[in-house]
């Protein structure tokens, strides 16, 4: 909370929020009437929740229009903070800033978390939902001795090499894929444009917003890859990070056209009565017999474990139509349901007509678990 005390009291209360969707602030400023203003700002780059904390005192500051105060600087972004914090102060002549629990500051850290995931706002009392530019100036590439370019560039400006020498000979075979243009690195690509290198830092706001952005299709990890490829990106571990990346997306893992039905019990095929329920298959083929039989047609009654079988030279729909009705219908009469597998002979349009006119119904296994019709 930034308190400014002049002829009347203004309150500014303020926030920042540094999450997975994104980097905002929240700055509620209440008159001494006690109405309030409200400001929901989302910052245009990834910054860390410290740096979003001193965005949202700037962006308070700003809209409070000038303070002047004491803080702890940890590291060179902070004591650039501090400067620009401390330059602010002109014009007020007394002012005070508080720490204070998040519980007490909830509107402003509710609009920096809205603003953070850009979220839809319901209300007309968020008087303004922007960009706001990073205070820092700060370029998006890291620091070239943590970058994986370094020893490229290196070499490409300064013929300068690792002292490893396995390190020494990797860079130098390559080195011609790349080119340098404007202190940007570029690899060169086959029949196709330069594609930007990009440092670690931002491998995954570019994947991201190629998997989920305003036209992102959440595709797989390797069309992923390509698809930043065509975007004109490149890195080492493209692959690997668009990987990576699908399988932590959350709508990837809900939406995705995976099979999650349970499993469940297997159930005993049970007959009712004799010569209500048979089974099917075709054995062979064999060794040529007499007439060129080398199939074997069986059928087994699920009920009686009765079997009738016949050889036969070819399997078609007539032969086992044949042979169902000078075997089965003629001596048993007509089965109430046939138990076979997915073979042509069996699910024909010729059997599975004539099944239909002898009100006989057709059951078939799973095509991956033959062992359902295993009596037969």
């Amino acid at each position: 909370m930034i308190q400014l005390r002049e002829e009347e009291v203004w309150r500014v209360f303020v926030d920042g929020a540094s999450n997975f969707s994104g980097c905002g602030v929240g700055v509620v400023l209440v008159a001494p009437s006690w109405e309030k203003i409200k400001l929901a700002l989302r910052i245009d780059s990834r910054v860390t929740n410290n740096e979003a904390e001193y965005e949202a005192v700037l962006a308070g500051l700003q809209a409070a229009r000038e303070i002047k105060g004491t803080y702890e600087a940890k590291n060179e972004k902070m004591l650039k903070y501090l400067g620009l914090i401390t330059a602010q102060a002109t014009s007020l002549t007394n002012w005070s800033i508080e720490q204070i629990p998040r519980e007490e500051n909830g509107e402003a850290d509710t609009l920096a978390k809205l603003a953070a995931s850009m979220s839809d706002i319901s209300t007309r009392e968020v008087l303004c939902f922007t960009w706001l530019v990073l205070s820092v100036d700060e370029e998006m590439t890291v620091s070239r001795e943590n970058s994986w370019m370094t020893p490229l560039i290196e070499y490409i400006v300064h013929a300068k090499l690792p002292e490893d020498r396995a390190q020494a000979l990797k860079i130098k075979k390559q080195a011609p894929r790349f080119v340098l243009l404007n202190d940007v690195l570029y690899r060169r690509s086959y029949q196709g444009p330069l594609l930007k290198c990009l440092s670690e830092n931002e491998v995954e706001y570019v994947l991201r917003e190629i998997h989920e952005g305003c036209c992102g299709e959440h595709l797989g990890g390797t069309a992923l890859s390509r698809k930043a490829i065509l975007a004109g990106f490149w890195w080492p571990r493209i692959s690997q990070d668009a990987a990576q990346l699908v399988q932590k997306c959350k709508g990837c893992q809900h939406h995705s056209n995976f099979h999650n039905r349970p499993a469940a019990d297997m159930r005993p095929i049970s007959a009712s009565c004799p010569f209500d329920q048979w089974g099917l298959d075709i054995v062979g083929s064999f060794p040529i017999a007499r007439a060129q039989k080398k199939f074997l047609l069986v059928v087994v009654d699920y009920f009686s474990k009765w079997v009738e079988a016949e050889l036969l030279a070819k399997i078609t729909e007539e032969e086992v139509m044949k042979f169902l009705w000078k075997n089965i219908v003629c001596r048993f009469g007509i089965p109430r349901r046939l138990i076979s597998d997915n073979g042509r002979q069996f699910q024909g349009k010729k059997i599975t007509s004539w099944c239909q006119e002898m009100k006989i119904a057709q059951s078939f296994t799973s095509v991956a678990y033959p062992q359902a019709n295993g009596q037969t």
